[in-house]
């Protein structure tokens, strides 16, 4: 049973139609990097996935369970979209730091909020069961994630003393922080110099081998063939071409891909 199964997912601004029937599956621990020109609709379909956007058409399930059935005449609630949130986690382009609060407050802040909520509803938090037990563990877990990313020295400082790969680093941190099914980052480098572009690559390369699942969108094409096991390319609101990087890269078919391919080949040059 896969991980995560998308099945025709649908969204539109208006009369703009964004996404066209997008399915795709993944495995626990797999890589999927998904490529395409600006406005093919990545950043949307990872916003949908994260029920950041609602679709107006599809199915979301993991692990089996239905997160989102557009068919369905049961409209969500708030809460319950809030814990769909929580199968999910997402790096942005531009970091989205507090920069008031402290790196390892900004990583222990959704957590404990969601310890509070928890605990007052079921009465434990990660076998946890008074806030106080359940703050210790949730600081213990966020010193660990900083020694993941290489931080551990910048726990106490602020977002505004950070280069911007440490800030994205840090981000990267947060996203884990409630041990999400799939880690989703949003063209993670995009930001960046190229200097500090390899810093925070490594990083996504380390939880590859952690066995994370993890969702891509890039335009760094050499990193989608070194660590996605599998790749799309999105055009215009449709997948245009999928399979392993060795397809996808390495031999495309669709003329589309192609052409996007070349474009990035001489600009690499």
């Amino acid at each position: 049973m896969s991980l995560l199964k998308v099945e025709n997912i649908q969204k539109s601004f208006g009369k703009t139609q964004v996404l066209k029937d997008i399915s795709f599956s993944l495995e626990k621990g797999e890589v999927l990097a998904i490529i395409g020109s600006s406005g093919s609709g990545k950043t949307t379909l990872l916003r949908c996935l994260n029920f950041l956007e609602a679709p107006q058409g599809g199915k979301i399930t993991v692990n089996g369970n239905s997160l989102l059935d557009c068919g369905s005449k049961t409209k969500a609630s708030d809460a319950e979209i809030r814990k769909n949130r929580l199968h999910f986690g997402l790096v942005f382009q531009s970091f989205n730091l507090f920069p008031q609060y402290r790196v390892i407050e900004n990583i222990t802040l959704a957590p404990r909020m969601l310890a509070k909520e928890q605990i007052k509803t079921s009465g434990e938090f990660m076998g946890a069961k008074s806030y106080k037990e359940a703050l210790e563990l949730i600081e213990t877990n966020a010193l660990s994630l900083l020694d993941k990313v290489g931080l551990s020295e910048k726990k106490d400082s602020y977002p505004c003393n950070l280069s911007g790969g440490q800030q994205q680093r840090v981000a990267i941190a947060r996203a884990l922080a409630l041990n999400p099914d799939v880690l989703c980052f949003d063209e993670p480098t995009s930001a960046l110099d190229p200097e500090l572009t390899g810093e925070v690559l490594n990083v996504i390369k380390g939880l590859k081998s952690s066995d994370s699942t993890m969702i891509v969108v890039t335009h760094e094409i050499e990193f989608a063939r070194d660590v996605a096991d599998k790749i799309i390319f999105m055009a215009d609101g449709v997948i245009a071409e999928e399979g392993t990087p060795e397809q996808v890269i390495g031999n495309p078919q669709n003329p589309r891909t192609q052409a996007f391919l070349s474009r990035f080949n001489q600009y690499a040059k």
